[in-house]
């Protein structure tokens, strides 16, 4: 974690601001140990350049115990990843094509704060980071599994650009309201749980006219397609139409601004309007 995050963290408990103590950083400059205190008297600690704001884990689904495994960080960007739109599309969807996309509907040459929610090994944090110009703002990753959070730092290491990983929920954001321009979201809220209190989160932490990016798996119309998702459905796998997704936005208080679909890949851009 880095020192741009701090003025925009508060308890997700109160509400209240944090306070950095027994701070310890590398040659970097990262935050690599140390303790975040709030004066309702919630401490949540700092450990390898990873805050934690959940404790010990309590995955409630299958989808998300399995992303609580090692071997699943390790091969989410090695095995997966690098293909997933191909195959879920139905054409040729290579990653540069996605972080592109991404990038520029979220805006990141605005700057300010960049949040990447159910992060995973941080493609979209990473990709983020480096469509920001410099010194204009700072990005930050977020997910409930910390050995995807370990992965996601140490690619974000290798390939030298600076993001802030955090431990905590979709639901209970640890970040000021109206402390972000941009909150990107890839492929996780097919298994976020709470879909709507995930989404008023997204609404609350972002600035007037700050947007949000998702990519989303809708329902199958196949009948190959639709075996397969009610096959994961029991755990915790959830797929709506193009329909069903824009309603849960326009419930959350997130206007759409534009959309993009892909077999049954859709990417949709959203903004909190002003004064919304």
């Amino acid at each position: 974690m880095y020192d741009e995050l701090l003025p925009s963290l508060r308890c997700p408990t109160c509400a209240g601001m944090l306070d950095l103590r027994d701070r310890r950083c590398d040659v970097r400059g990262e935050i690599v140990s140390g303790a975040l205190h709030c004066e309702c008297g919630a401490v949540y600690p700092i450990r390898d350049g990873i805050a934690d704001f959940l404790g010990p884990p309590r995955p409630p689904t299958i989808a998300q115990l399995t992303n609580e495994l090692p071997a699943t960080a390790w091969a989410y960007e090695r095995l997966w990843r690098p293909f997933a739109l191909t195959l879920l599309s139905g054409e040729s969807f290579p990653y540069q094509r996605e972080l592109t996309l991404v990038t520029d509907w979220v805006d990141a040459a605005r700057g300010g704060l960049m949040i990447d929610v159910a992060c995973s090994n941080g493609l979209y944090a990473r990709a983020l980071a480096r469509a920001m110009p410099p010194s204009t703002g700072h990005v930050v990753g977020i997910d409930h599994a910390l050995p995807m959070l370990r992965e996601a730092r140490q690619r974000a290491r290798a390939v030298g650009v600076q993001v802030s990983y955090l431990r905590a929920s979709a639901q209970a954001l640890p970040f000021a309201s109206s402390a972000a321009r941009g909150v990107a979201i890839g492929g996780s809220l097919n298994e976020i749980g709470d879909l709507a209190a995930c989404l008023r989160e997204v609404r609350r932490v972002l600035v007037d006219n700050g947007r949000f990016v998702a990519m989303t798996l809708l329902a199958a119309q196949g009948v190959v397609g639709r075996a397969v998702q009610m096959a994961l459905a029991p755990g915790g796998i959830v797929f709506w139409s193009r329909e069903e997704l824009l309603a849960q936005f326009r419930t959350a208080g997130l206007r759409l601004e534009r959309s993009e679909q892909y077999g049954i890949v859709i990417f949709t851009q959203c903004s909190r309007g002003r004064g919304d």
